[in-house]
């Protein structure tokens, strides 16, 4: 699973002691919101992990997770400015054997965000168990 690697990815970085925890020793960083949507069930998702990962490697590696609340929606904190892969992993992503999409975002200036993250759609989920016919 694409997720499990962002995941493993992540917990490396953390252990290396490449991710800052101490925010008193960089400025503080943008906020990134979202809600995580059950496409199929089209409800929101409670309890989903949801992490973020810093594109690249080098010293600035950075990564974080949250999970989502009763209301599908989640709060990442002090981002710094740069490229990160945005996922979630949430065990009904297994029960249908598929991964969640993986989404590309760029903090910039600090400047907070809103990412709404989902299951893949019917419609993918019908091309990726019986093809693209």
């Amino acid at each position: 699973m694409r997720f499990a690697a962002l995941l493993l990815l992540a917990t490396l970085a953390a252990s290396s002691g490449a991710q800052s925890t101490d925010s008193s020793t960089r400025a503080p960083g943008a906020r990134i919101t979202g809600v995580v949507t059950d496409s199929l069930a089209r409800a929101v998702l409670s309890g989903a992990t949801v992490q973020i990962v810093a594109e690249g490697t080098g010293a600035g590696r950075f990564a974080t997770t949250a999970l989502s609340d009763a209301n599908g929606r989640f709060m990442l904190d002090d981002i710094p400015d740069g490229r990160y892969t945005l996922g979630f992993y949430h065990p009904v992503l297994d029960s249908i054997g598929l991964d969640a999409p993986l989404r590309q975002v760029e903090v910039a200036d600090r400047r907070a965000m809103r990412v709404d993250l989902a299951t893949p759609s019917p419609a993918r989920l019908r091309v990726a168990i019986c093809g693209a016919r």
